[in-house]
């Protein structure tokens, strides 16, 4: 199941957020002479769909959730959220049989079902699949069926193509790519312990492997590849014509429950 999942959220709005966050934990050692401390201090990334009835709730009902500590004592850990992001999500569920209403309590109950019976070394969902160029914005197949014989044979092979099987899939919407900066001599210069913390930059952000969407889509398909089609069809006529596209699996979610 994935992670921080509650069952069954239909009520308020429904927002896709990055969580950028430094944790901070102090693990014991037991070697050498006798016991010892190490303070290890990471930061990672961590992406959730919130429902609640604005952005700003969201980000604080995520910040929240980010904060919470384990219930064992020696897992606890120091946690500072340095970055929010958020993007809406796309109101419609797209299918191969056509587009639907989101429906919360359905996509959650049906996709968890998928989960328990899909292995995990199951590869067929094809999350491995360079979507971006395999389906390209410029070159729209009329259909799946013409999808498959246009795929490679080193990836089709590797897809699931039975119309009986789908999984669902949080497709991300990339913003056009940012022309590098120039450092500056102020950011060389190392910050003092006492000042104010520094939200990360975006090549902090890079690093962590954070992806910061203009907006995603759920959509229900028999692999990634038919799924990056069924997006591209629907943004042919819209502002996301040629932005990039990377395809996740539906991250855990945080809200309120009926």
């Amino acid at each position: 199941m994935p992670p921080f999942a509650q069952k069954w959220v239909v009520a308020f709005d429904a927002y896709y957020l990055t969580g950028i966050y430094r944790y901070t934990q102090v693990q014991k050692n037991m070697r050498g002479y006798g016991p010892s401390e190490t303070i290890q201090v990471s930061d990672a990334s961590l992406p959730m769909i919130a429902f609640s009835p604005s952005p700003d709730e969201a980000q604080n009902l995520f910040e929240s959730e980010l904060c919470k500590q384990p219930e064992r004592a020696e897992l606890q850990r120091e946690v500072t959220v340095r970055k929010i992001f958020v993007a809406p999500i796309v109101g419609q569920l797209l299918t191969e049989s056509g587009n639907l209403p989101l429906n919360w309590a359905k996509i959650l109950e049906k996709s968890e079902a998928v989960i328990e019976a899909t292995p995990m070394d199951d590869f067929e969902q094809g999350y491995w699949v360079d979507v971006d160029t395999v389906v390209p914005s410029d070159k729209i197949s009329f259909s799946v069926g013409t999808i498959e014989s246009s795929v490679p044979e080193d990836v089709r092979s590797g897809l699931n193509w039975s119309s009986e099987k789908q999984f669902f899939f949080l497709l991300q919407v990339l913003p056009p790519p940012v022309p590098p900066v120039s450092p500056s001599y102020e950011d060389e210069v190392e910050q003092d312990e006492n000042e104010p913390f520094e939200e990360p930059s975006p090549g902090e952000i890079d690093e962590m492997g954070a992806v910061l969407p203009e907006t995603v889509a759920v959509v229900q398909a028999r692999n990634s590849v038919a799924a990056a089609w069924l997006w591209r069809k629907y943004a042919a006529n819209t502002h996301w014509k040629n932005n990039a596209i990377r395809i996740m699996p539906l991250c855990g979610t945080i809200g309120e429950t009926v």
